[in-house]
């Protein structure tokens, strides 16, 4: 399936850039048009990303986000139109695996020229959260879904194995996000109609066994909905009222502090992290907090940094955050009400700027 390129508008967009408190990044929002509803994101490399999103989006860039071409078309329109992909790990510039509804699983290994479907359900209730992978260590992908869904990749060119071991630790529940780091695997749970325990599952060999990681309600009193951990064995965790960290690879929790008092807006969805050590919190009303790094400690900062996105973002969710570099970062954000958009970070002391762009439109 080709590339689709979508012809320029010829419309000057004025980019109101909006300063973050401290951290000193500057926003700037990337519209992309009617119907486009990106919910997460992946850069593999800098310049390149790739985001997904409802009703079979799929979206490149090749220069850091200023432009983005729609991909896997199909007689002028989107091939996976009756998906709606809802998470995306691309351990290189070439190879993306991407999750959605109906158990779908998804990859490229041509860059987004032809798109293989690796997994799928007749199941209409089963949808695949999202999804991680390393190339450092096995196994190579995890995906994590509703109905205590997780399916295992162990080698890059291998299958999709689905876990049933996972689904006699907590009782009924949902999975969001997962973590997937040398020797580790964390999943968040977030059970269904009062049954089950909320917290993190926990694996140690590859998906083989799992253990429950309780986290005090007066911690998260709602559940835990994101998790992402570095390699160092620092974790970020969030959820409704809930912003925690933890030095020890989740066995024991902490509360962040928003930075100058204030409480934690939104109801917070999901984290990402980034290889320089910071973490990123993100969820409703356009709520978007960094974590940066702390030198020589063993926690991750405590201090979360709340980021003013501009525009009115009350209507958007903040899907996912992937970072070419310290400071050049994308956030994607959707939306049932409002147009989707991209939102693009600059360098401390960058001034807004004025840009000619295209949103893009599908056929």
């Amino acid at each position: 399936m080709k590339p689709g390129f979508f012809a320029l508008a010829g419309i000057a967009l004025i980019f109101a850039g909006c300063q973050s408190q401290t951290t000193g990044l500057t926003w700037s929002p990337l519209p992309l048009g009617s119907q486009i509803e990106p919910t997460a994101v992946s850069c593999p490399v800098s310049g390149t990303c790739y985001a997904v999103g409802q009703n079979g989006l799929i979206l490149k860039t090749i220069n850091g986000g200023v432009s983005w071409i729609t991909l896997d078309l199909v007689n002028g329109g989107p091939a996976l139109a009756n998906f709606n992909l809802t998470g995306i790990s691309c351990p290189s510039s070439q190879i993306c695996f991407m999750t959605g509804n109906q158990g779908l699983i998804l990859t490229t290994a041509d860059g987004g020229q032809t798109f293989q479907i690796q997994n799928e359900t007749v199941n209409g209730n089963l949808t695949l959260n999202a999804v991680a992978c390393q190339t450092a260590s096995t196994p190579a992908c995890v995906a994590v879904g509703n109905n205590n869904s997780v399916f295992i990749l162990s080698q890059m060119n291998g299958f999709w194995v689905q876990d049933l071991a996972v689904q006699t630790e907590i009782g009924p529940a949902n999975y969001n996000q997962v973590s997937l780091e040398p020797g580790m695997i964390l999943i968040s749970a977030m059970t269904q109609s009062g049954q089950g325990v909320d917290g993190l599952l926990e694996s140690l060999d590859g998906g083989t066994s799992f253990s429950l990681i309780s986290i005090s309600p007066t911690l998260a009193p709602q559940g835990i909905s994101g998790i992402a951990c570095q390699s160092s064995g620092q974790c970020v965790a969030d959820g409704a009222g809930a912003l925690l960290v933890s030095g020890d690879r989740g066995l024991n929790w902490y509360s962040a502090s928003v930075y100058g008092g204030a409480t934690l807006s939104g109801s917070l969805t999901g984290v990402s992290a980034t290889s320089d050590g910071s973490f990123w919190a993100y969820g409703e009303t356009g709520s978007l907090y960094q974590i940066p790094p702390v030198s020589g400690g063993s926690l991750p900062g405590q201090v979360a940094y709340p980021q003013t996105l501009p525009g009115n973002t009350v209507a958007l969710t903040v899907g996912g955050v992937s970072c070419q570099s310290t400071e050049l970062c994308l956030a994607v954000a959707y939306s049932p009400s409002v147009p989707g958009i991209v939102y693009l970070s600059s360098p401390p002391g960058t001034a807004s700027s004025s840009s000619t762009t295209t949103p893009v439109t599908l056929p």
